[in-house]
């Protein structure tokens, strides 16, 4: 009878060592699939604010692009108009000279009111990321894992 009630003892023991096992096994399982979706939603969360990033990015520098186009088209202009007037001045004779001087006068007139464009205002709102709520974020986590596993433990 002793015999027996060992033998007994010792296959209940076997079963329930297999069965930690079992639930660690499965436990382990849970828990990586659980972090596979964390680390998922981040990176999609991740891709979306890249995304947001990189269209800020572009949109000011369509901004800039267009201003420095804008820019050097109005010094090509003013360039021209230069050379146009010295090449006069040079060549042409006075009657020639003053035949013409109205236009150039009003050309360059344009030049001088028309401003060059001020940086000042372009990127008045750097581009930056702030990691907003990320220590609420670090004690979410930390706590999740010890309130779930101690919930699993305690519920045996």
């Amino acid at each position: 009878a002793v015999v027996s009630t060992q033998s007994t003892g010792v296959l209940q023991l076997k079963k329930l060592s297999s069965q930690v096992q079992h639930d660690h096994d499965q436990a382990k399982r849970s828990l990586k699939e659980f972090c596979e979706r964390m680390i998922q939603n981040i990176k999609t969360r991740e891709d979306e604010l890249m995304g947001q990033l990189n269209a800020r990015k572009a949109s000011y520098q369509k901004n800039i692009n267009g201003k420095i186009s804008l820019t050097e088209d109005r010094l090509k202009m003013v360039q021209q108009t230069k050379a146009f007037a010295e090449k006069i001045q040079q060549n042409w004779s006075e009657v020639e000279i003053l035949n013409v001087r109205k236009q150039i006068v009003t050309r360059l007139r344009e030049f001088s009111d028309s401003r060059t464009e001020s940086v000042d205002n372009i990127y008045d709102s750097p581009i930056k990321f702030s990691p907003v709520g990320e220590d609420d974020l670090l004690r979410g986590i930390w706590s999740f894992k010890n309130r779930h596993i101690r919930k699993a433990s305690s519920s045996s």
